[in-house]
């Protein structure tokens, strides 16, 4: 019996590697996306508590020095913000990757599975010729006797 040979099969390995790479890159933005979401929130807790605790301060040094404070870290969240938006659009870029590879790899693989039932099929039709011919030659043999 013949054997199924894809001719596309290195096609196929390439694109499930590509695949599983842009999954990797997918999951390392995902990863940094939620690493600096993290870094916002805790950026904006910060302020929160610094705002929602009472101070006494005794000097205007110190009141000035709190007002700089309270603007670093306005500061710092305006950057972070700008970094996460960048880091969402890298994210969308990534899944749109892993999307756009998913898809080649399944067109390749749906050409093999074609193939592999049109290789069945013509298997089929070369065994039931075969026994098409087995019956053939012993009807014609008990015919003779």
């Amino acid at each position: 019996m013949d054997k199924f040979n894809f001719k596309l099969q290195k096609v196929l390995e390439f694109k499930v590697s590509l695949e599983e790479k842009k999954k990797q890159e997918f999951a390392a933005e995902l990863k940094r996306y939620y690493d600096e979401e993290n870094k916002l929130k805790e950026l904006l807790d910060k302020k929160h508590k610094l705002i929602n605790n009472p101070i006494q301060f005794r000097t205007a040094v110190e009141y000035q020095n709190y007002v700089r404070y309270l603007n670093f870290i306005d500061k710092m969240i305006e950057n972070q913000t700008l970094i996460l938006n960048q880091v969402k659009i890298n994210v969308e870029k990534a899944r749109d990757e892993l999307i756009k590879a998913v898809k080649d790899k399944n067109i390749i693989e749906k050409l093999k599975e074609k193939a592999y039932r049109e290789f069945l099929e013509d298997m089929n039709k070369k065994e039931q010729a075969l026994n098409d011919d087995y019956a053939l030659h012993l009807y014609l043999r008990n015919e003779r006797r």
